[in-house]
């Protein structure tokens, strides 16, 4: 599972359904690798990586979610799969600003 897959999956999991679409479909265009640049472009975007209402900036299943393992589990899972992108942009030499700051953030996820 890649881990655009896997932020997918998660983000659906815990009743982000507009941003599991969102992702979804980044990581199906990943798969096609039919756009190139355009592709790692959007993948730099402020709606991935912006500081707020992105979807770095989400925490899985709201602020309020009662704790539990499961949980933690998966935002620690998150957090490391949006970390894997972010490296991959910066890999690549599409990182953003914003994904850089994130990058950052998350690097001991």
């Amino acid at each position: 599972m890649t881990p655009l897959e896997e932020a997918a999956r998660l983000l659906a999991k815990h009743g982000h359904r507009e941003h599991a679409r969102n992702m979804a479909s980044l990581a199906a265009r990943e798969e096609a690798r039919v756009e190139g640049e355009k592709f790692w472009r959007e993948l730099a975007a402020p709606d991935v990586w912006g500081e707020a209402g992105s979807i770095a900036s989400l925490t899985l299943g709201g602020v309020d979610a009662p704790p539990s393992d499961e949980l933690e589990r998966d935002r620690g899972t998150f957090r490391r799969s949006l970390f894997r992108v972010a490296e991959e942009l910066r890999l690549r030499g599409f990182e953003s600003p914003e994904s850089e700051r994130w990058r950052l953030r998350l690097r001991g996820a």
